[in-house]
């Protein structure tokens, strides 16, 4: 399926839309302040688009002029705390709490949908989901799904809306009429960064002897001024690559404080690491030495995939909060495109509390270039051999 990149962005922005009105919707039932977060566009059908955490919600099926499905879920604790506003005292009325609370909210997501397509869409009373979300995607077949992220002014509080359509609805949703990208080249680039996710884990295990997997990946499709919020402000110690060439753009390799610290243990041991709160200069050319080759494995998987060679930048060493890393390199971006494919894993250590983020967010236009010749490539081995038989 070929897909619009121009309609595709209006769909994120009428995505973001809706979420705003669904936030405004529960602020005026709740009286909590409320703003969408972060807006993004998860191109995989399957349940790592959603973060795999225990939470409640509802699902309501979507019909008429939008056909699918949407869902709102809430962690435990925005329950509580939604519950503590309009029903203070009440222990057990958490399923009818959520039910109305999806109900009010789907009513401002779906109208700002139904205003932008120009249609009425017919929703279905809302079917309570307790700690799976998943059931948003149990009969997807590689679509797109919509994912805002709703916090609350001065609450720790955050919910979540999801938008998954039919299949037979992206033909006029994203439909083929300018510049477009396949789905089964971004299925390409996912197969990718999965590949290579992977084996940047087993060299992971290799230097430290720290076994690890590869737990999530996704690819998704984001307004390029909101990747530093989606970073967020937990403080991060990792490197920045540049892509010197195609699909160009930047990976990022980033370990959590604690991670970094289990890390520089394992590749310095009877360093104390992290003296005073800052890592030593021997840490941060360890850690540095770590990423580059993290790194360049990762890369060097893309490139034998894509038939090419690809030159990168020395590694640039980073500790800062994960948004301030990221402000540099939107800048950047932001001056060719407003939104990017983003591509993101978290590898996990087995045994041991340890995570390290892979974000890679290349030049779009470079990026469907290369993607599209990788994809005629294949069209054409394949019709070399149908003519041999």
């Amino acid at each position: 399926m070929e897909v619009d990149i121009r309609k595709l962005e209006a769909a994120n922005r009428m995505a973001h839309e809706g979420a705003e009105r669904a936030a405004s919707h529960l602020s005026a039932m709740t009286d909590i302040e409320t703003s969408v977060d972060v807006t993004r566009t998860h191109v995989r059908s399957d349940a790592t688009a959603l973060e795999r955490q225990q939470c409640v919600g509802v699902v309501i099926e979507l019909d008429g002029g939008l056909r699918g499905r949407t869902a709102f879920t809430f962690p435990a604790e925005a329950v509580e705390r939604v519950r503590d506003v309009l029903a203070p005292g009440m222990e057990d009325m958490d399923e009818s709490l959520v039910r109305e609370l999806g109900n009010v909210m789907a009513g401002g997501f779906v109208d700002g949908w139904a205003d932008y397509l120009g249609t009425t869409i017919d929703i279905s009373p809302p079917t309570y989901v307790d700690g799976d979300p998943t059931l948003l995607f149990d009969d997807a077949d590689e679509t797109f799904v919509f994912a805002s992220s709703i916090g609350a002014v001065d609450e720790s509080i955050s919910f979540s809306v999801h938008l998954s359509p039919e299949v037979g609805e992206y033909g006029e949703l994203l439909g083929d009429d300018g510049e477009t990208v396949s789905v089964e080249d971004l299925s390409h680039f996912d197969e990718m960064t999965r590949g290579g996710a992977t084996t940047v884990a087993e060299n992971i295990t290799a230097m430290t002897g720290i076994e690890t997997t590869v737990e999530i990946t996704h690819v998704s499709f984001v307004p390029v001024e909101e990747v530093p919020e989606a970073l967020g402000d937990t403080t991060y110690v990792g490197v920045v690559i540049e892509l010197e060439t195609s699909p160009g753009g930047f990976v990022l390799i980033l370990f959590d404080e604690t991670s970094a610290r289990d890390i520089s243990g394992a590749l310095l041991p009877g360093d104390d690491g992290f003296s005073d709160g800052e890592l030593s200069e021997t840490e941060q050319n360890a850690i540095q030495e770590l990423g580059n080759i993290m790194a360049s494995s990762f890369i060097d998987g893309w490139a034998n995939a894509l038939e090419t060679t690809i030159d990168i930048s020395p590694p640039t060493f980073a500790h800062d909060m994960g948004s301030a890393i990221a402000d540099p390199l939107v800048a950047q971006l932001g001056q060719k495109q407003e939104f990017a494919f983003v591509s993101d894993a978290t590898i996990r250590a087995a045994k041991t509390p340890f995570d390290c983020s892979l974000y890679v967010l290349p030049d779009e236009s470079e990026l469907r270039e290369v993607l599209s010749s990788l994809d005629a490539d294949a069209t054409s081995e394949r019709k070399t051999n149908a003519g041999r038989l």
